[in-house]
């Protein structure tokens, strides 16, 4: 669906006041509500963006690579990317690029504790994408797991944060027990696309090796770039390529 952001907010008019209808205004009361562009409290007015940030984020709404889904010129079928590399997911989506605004909210989203930002990215993940991910069937959600060294010092998973409210929104299951990190990596943003692959070989393992019970999964991230870490996960959770699906929030140009 193209909407521009502010026709997306008055869209999503209705969903608010339906869940205010619950009790959420006191929960509001306490924990305000912030804006995750530019961190400033939220009026109840206000849904998920301030009115002075609706109009600085743009969803993609062109072409899109047809493998990732980052955005690509109008005669182009693949990304950069993924014209000269073979994953293993089937196909990838996104709400927005990773630039900008966008860039410095998932940042406060990972690093600084800023896990109520999740309801609007899943939100929007759902409006813009949910459809097409629809079309696929997922059975389940399953985030990339942190390793658990690193979970304890962050004390939550992003990843884990954004599927629960995405599953929400698609009403189907979460799992975030399917899949362990069993390797503490190198941070993969300070790795060059051959060095981020081999960083992650042996990362990962099922909870129950040989006990896949779910044959299509959308495997959830908060930042796509090489698709290393989706193509690790892929590997081990489908022997199906067709079966692989995964979405994330960002991409980056």
């Amino acid at each position: 669906m193209r909407l521009h952001p502010a026709e997306w907010i008055r869209e999503s008019a209705g969903y608010m006041k339906e869940k205010n209808k619950t009790g959420n205004w006191l929960l509001n009361a306490v924990y305000p509500r912030r804006c995750p562009i530019c961190d400033g409290l939220l009026s109840r007015e206000e849904l998920y963006l301030c009115r002075n940030c609706v109009e600085k984020i743009h969803p993609i709404l062109g072409a899109r690579c047809k493998k990732c889904g980052k955005p690509v010129g109008s005669e182009e079928e693949f990304c950069r990317d993924c014209s000269r590399t073979r994953h293993s997911f089937d196909r990838g989506f996104a709400p927005y690029g990773y630039h900008g605004e966008l860039e410095a909210s998932l940042m406060r989203f990972k690093y600084h504790e800023r896990q109520e930002y999740a309801g609007f990215y899943a939100h929007a993940a759902f409006f813009y994408v949910g459809k097409q991910i629809q079309r696929r069937n997922p059975e389940v959600l399953v985030p990339v797991p942190l390793h658990p060294a690193r979970q304890r010092q962050r004390g939550y998973n992003q990843a884990e944060v954004f599927a629960e409210k995405l599953a929400e929104e698609m009403e189907l299951p979460m799992n975030a027990r399917l899949i362990r990190r069993v390797k503490k990596t190198k941070r993969q943003k300070e790795l060059g696309p051959a060095e981020r692959r081999k960083n992650l070989e042996g990362a990962f393992a099922l909870a129950k090796p040989g006990q896949m019970k779910y044959c299509r999964i959308l495997l959830v991230d908060d930042i796509y770039t090489t698709g290393s870490t989706v193509d690790a996960l892929s590997l081990i959770t489908s022997p199906s390529p067709r079966d692989r699906t995964r979405s994330r929030m960002p991409s980056s140009a």
